[in-house]
């Protein structure tokens, strides 16, 4: 059955969504990125758990040495772990979820897991087809070095079928191609001056608008841009 779409919100208005309403409108195609932008808590992985299901090939990238949202992907969603891209299973059907959890028990794993990242995100840039789910891009971009990596899924996944799922607390301190190169955009609540200073490098969006609803979003509700054509949105979810 064909989706309904998005419409164009009046100038002065912009419209609201229950979650479940919204991703029945919600278009997604394979090669468009998605980024998710607001503090712990907000509920930017729940809604990209909504999200991921709609994908054949996802590849969850975890970083932590405990992760409930990546345990719960692994138990619930029935995805597999693989400490190294060389351990995942052979394709058996037209679908494969897996979550890439490089050991991390001491301060020094970090070269291991910089290492197991940087190839599996190669690996699956030669595939094509893959969606890659990053809970913390700063982490990533900072902490693991690989900002010039996904920088090329940015600016070069689309022509590949490769679409990245990044999430950031900081959106300030991650590379603006998470914001220009993304189709679809989620921000949740945020008064800090240098973060919604980032906003502005949206360019021929309407970041003003933007960035005013930023500041005055109630919680348990995300403001959705889409890049492409301007569509914003405002969608709740959970109580509140």
């Amino acid at each position: 059955m064909r989706r309904r779409s998005l419409h164009p919100p009046a100038a002065d208005a912009i419209p609201t969504y229950q979650l479940d309403a919204f991703l029945d409108v919600f278009r997604w195609r394979q090669g468009e990125h998605v980024s998710f932008i607001g503090p712990t808590g907000s509920g930017k992985t729940t809604l990209a758990k909504q999200l991921l299901h709609r994908r054949a090939y996802v590849c969850a990238l975890a970083t932590k040495p405990a992760d409930s949202t990546m345990t719960g992907l692994i138990r619930k969603e029935r995805y597999k772990r693989i400490r190294a891209w060389d351990e995942r299973p052979p394709l058996v059907r037209a679908e494969q979820r897996l979550v890439l959890w490089p050991p991390f028990r001491r301060p020094e794993d970090v070269a291991d897991q910089q290492v197991a990242i940087d190839r599996a995100l190669r690996e699956m840039f030669v595939a094509g087809g893959w969606t890659v789910f990053a809970d913390e891009l700063y982490y990533l971009c900072h902490t693991l070095k690989l900002t010039k990596l996904l920088e090329t899924y940015w600016t070069q996944g689309r022509s590949l079928g490769l679409s990245l799922v990044g999430g950031t607390q900081r959106p300030a301190h991650v590379p603006l191609f998470a914001y220009d190169q993304a189709t679809h955009l989620f921000f949740w609540r945020d008064n800090d001056e240098t973060n919604l200073r980032r906003v502005a490098g949206l360019g021929g969006m309407s970041a003003a608008q933007i960035r005013d609803e930023v500041t005055r979003l109630p919680k348990h509700t995300a403001l959705y841009v889409n890049t492409r054509d301007g569509q914003l949105a405002k969608v709740k979810y959970g109580r509140g």
